[in-house]
């Protein structure tokens, strides 16, 4: 998942900026989200704090703020150094700065180029997600799903659980943002999911990254989204066992 920034002090570039992008998610298969759409830095600043997730900023290099656009990008590697940072200006003669900041930008964006704005900010996103995809590949955290014809690029550790489907065939991927749907059985997929996975039951997968409490006397799981998952009787030795491992794996105290 990438998590989209973008900040731009005037209104309606802004606004265009947003449909254009709003567009390019809707008519793509992509966990990608339009995070934060600001004319503040200092605003942007805030909510990123509140993210874990990679980014991708579009910033407006003149912000009339305390900060422009290049101070602000310093701040942003501060909290995400492996973030994507693309400045849209009418000031190409500031790209050099970027350099000598050392902001690592990934593109610069000309405004004034109005009809190659989308073709551009498109780019940029696929771009990142291409990258995004191969950084999960190298960490053992991609998993790819089939959602109708499409396929769709997820990140492990955003997956609480895996469930089994009324539908025959299908399983159910449990996000922090919510369900999706695909082909498959549960033996099928836990096949391609790296060791913070462990099948609790007949019926369900749960990532252990999103446990908050394992009950034994009840026999349940609750994960961090609220959810609880019952672990089936000859399984509750084994998922103590698996999660006092993982914990420790970690160098959490079980």
């Amino acid at each position: 998942m990438i998590h989209i920034y973008l900040c731009e002090d005037d209104s309606r570039q802004l606004l265009r900026w947003k449909t254009i992008i709003e567009k390019y998610l809707l008519m793509n298969s992509t966990e990608s989200q339009l995070y934060c759409a600001v004319s503040d830095p200092d605003q942007l600043l805030l909510i990123r704090k509140k993210s874990k997730v990679t980014g991708l900023y579009f910033l407006d290099i003149d912000l009339h703020a305390d900060k422009n656009g290049i101070e602000l990008a310093q701040e942003i590697r501060k909290y995400d150094p492996r973030g994507y940072i693309v400045f849209v200006t009418t000031h190409s003669e500031m790209a050099v700065l970027t350099f000598k900041y050392k902001v690592e930008a990934m593109d610069f964006i000309i405004k004034d180029e109005v009809q190659t704005l989308p073709e551009q900010i498109c780019g940029c996103i696929k771009n990142a997600e291409i990258n995004y995809k191969a950084q999960l590949i190298s960490a053992n955290r991609l998993l790819t799903i089939k959602i109708d014809k499409n396929s769709l690029v997820l990140d492990q550790d955003d997956i609480v659980a895996i469930t089994t489907s009324e539908d025959n065939h299908k399983v159910v991927v449990h996000t922090k943002n919510g369900i999706r749907q695909t082909t498959g059985s549960l033996k099928e997929i836990h096949t391609t999911l790296n060791d913070s996975f462990f099948q609790c039951s007949r019926s369900a997968i749960i990532n252990f990254k999103h446990v908050l409490k394992f009950s034994k006397e009840d026999g349940c799981l609750i994960m961090d989204n609220k959810e609880r998952y019952t672990v089936s009787v000859r399984m509750i030795g084994k998922v103590q066992k698996a999660m006092r491992g993982f914990l420790e794996s970690k160098g959490i105290n079980a």
